[in-house]
């Protein structure tokens, strides 16, 4: 017996020597699929990173912010929905490990768009709830993919407008910009430098960048539209109105890459910030079409995509699907009237599947959920002149859709 007792032993010291030492300070703590990721200490740490639990073998970088005695971490690329991760730090005491689980994200939403328009948020399992209280005066919004704050416009009593932040639960209301007398829109925030986007249109339109810690205003002299940050807040890419140039502004030294482009053809960023996608007008014979590029912003080089495109086809506002050289494309086609359809094309142009094939509808509006399971869009009528547009979620999986909200417009994921 004593034998044996000593064989445990000896064998219960060999494995805890092995392993790391790990301590978990923590309950699991539930966040979104950008984070942030929320430790209540003081301490300087030299590295974390992210893990999946049941893989160790995938390393996810984070990028750490300092608020007060809180450091926030933000995943430098997005979690799956419904994974639990670890997050584990390697400093100067014993590595911990913090176990992270992501939730389902909600839907936001602008209702009864033109008219009396409000904010609504609808999660899964849960009736829609109104997030403003503005008596109908939203004008525009966005929000931010750490899901902790919508930004809005709101008409103000001198015929202009101000900017608005709520929080997800719509408890905490802030104005954040006094507009006076002018008119602000195409709202675009970045928690990664905590800085919100926007155009001021007085005399002239001007992008501006609004700091929301020092409350500092950079003034981007330039009109534009369609403004969007890198998902890791590197960059700001906006359409230069007046000469059609998509400008794509490096925020550390303001230096910017300019490309060719137009309205509505404007796509977005790789989820690791490290490519853009972008449309140009193509005459061939005298027909107006598209060509669709992918920039590497390291590099600057642009690469065609749907090389062997039929010139009867015109390409809309391409995304990224997750899936390597599969693309997400609003599709018009000449003869089929005016609707845009949405795709899904590989690199040559070829389809890979037609989600929406209704000509009667429109659709806009698209985009994906963190991990690409879902997709949400926009359905409008074209054959009714009182007609509304719908919010419609289109599962992967199962190819099976759902009408979320009626009479609604713009849907954003809420992380």
């Amino acid at each position: 017996m004593k034998f044996k007792s000593g064989v445990f032993l000896l064998l219960l010291l060999l494995v805890t020597s092995c392993a790391p030492k790990i301590n978990s300070p923590f309950d699991i703590q539930e966040t979104g699929a950008w984070g942030p990721i929320v430790l209540k200490t003081n301490k300087a740490f030299s590295s974390y990173y992210l893990t999946q639990e049941n893989n160790h073998d995938i390393k996810i970088e984070v990028k750490t912010k300092r608020n007060n005695d809180q450091l926030l971490i933000y995943p430098i690329t997005p979690l799956r929905i419904g994974e639990t991760y670890q997050l584990i730090n390697f400093g100067n005491s014993a590595p911990y490990v913090e176990d992270i689980r992501v939730r389902e994200p909600c839907l936001v939403y602008q209702s009864d768009p033109g008219e009396k328009s409000e904010i609504w948020k609808k999660c899964p399992g849960q009736e829609p709830v109104q997030l403003s209280k503005t008596e109908g005066k939203v004008q525009d919004f966005t929000v931010s993919q750490s899901g902790e704050w919508i930004f809005f416009i709101a008409a103000n009593e001198f015929d202009g407008t101000n900017i608005w932040m709520i929080n997800s639960d719509g408890m905490e209301i802030n104005k954040i910009f006094d507009c006076s007398d002018s008119t602000c829109s195409d709202l675009d925030f970045s928690p990664m430098i905590d800085s919100l986007a926007f155009i001021q249109t007085n005399s002239k339109p001007q992008v501006k960048i609004l700091d929301l810690n020092s409350g500092y205003v950079n003034n981007i002299q330039r009109s534009g539209s369609d403004l969007s940050f890198s998902p890791d807040g590197k960059y700001l890419s906006f359409l230069e109105d007046l000469s059609n140039q998509l400008t794509i502004t490096n925020l550390s030294d303001m230096k910017n890459i300019y490309l060719p482009s137009s309205a509505g053809l404007v796509g977005d960023w790789a989820k690791d910030s490290q490519s853009l996608l972008y449309g140009v007008l193509d005459y061939w014979g005298g027909i107006p079409g598209v060509k669709v590029f992918e920039l590497n912003i390291e590099s600057g080089e642009s690469k065609l995509l749907f090389e062997n495109q039929n010139q009867e086809l015109e390409f809309y506002q391409p995304s990224f699907t997750g899936d390597s050289g599969i693309y997400l494309v609003s599709v018009r086609q000449r003869s089929a009237g005016p609707s845009k359809q949405l795709w899904l094309l590989n690199e040559s142009g070829e389809g890979i599947k037609q989600i929406t094939n209704d000509p009667l509808y429109h659709y806009s509006f698209p985009g994906w959920n963190s991990d690409f399971s879902e997709l949400v869009f926009q359905r409008y009528p074209i054959n009714k002149s009182d007609g509304a547009p719908q919010i419609i979620v289109w599962k992967r999986s199962s190819d099976t859709f759902q009408i979320i909200a009626e009479n609604a417009a713009k849907p954003f994921w809420l992380p």
